[in-house]
C-alpha cells in the first residue's frame, strides 16, 4: 500500500474517483491511530447533537 501512494499514475487515477490520496505521516499505523482519534473527538460531538446514528 505504501508503494501505490507514492506511484503518481495510482493517486491520479483515486483522485480522478473522487478519493483523497494520503502522502504524509498518516499512511503509518500509529499516526493514523492518531488521526482518527483526533477526527473522532471533532466531529463526534457534532454527530451526537445532530442525533445521527449508523445503521
Amino acid at each position: 500500500m505504501k508503494v501505490a501512494l507514492k506511484d503518481p499514475d495510482f493517486i491520479k487515477k483515486e483522485e480522478g474517483l473522487g478519493a483523497v490520496v494520503v502522502t504524509d505521516k498518516r499512511v503509518e499505523p500509529a499516526e493514523h491511530k492518531k488521526f482518527v482519534q483526533a477526527e473522532v473527538a471533532r466531529f463526534g460531538p457534532v454527530i451526537k447533537a445532530a442525533g445521527v446514528y449508523a445503521d
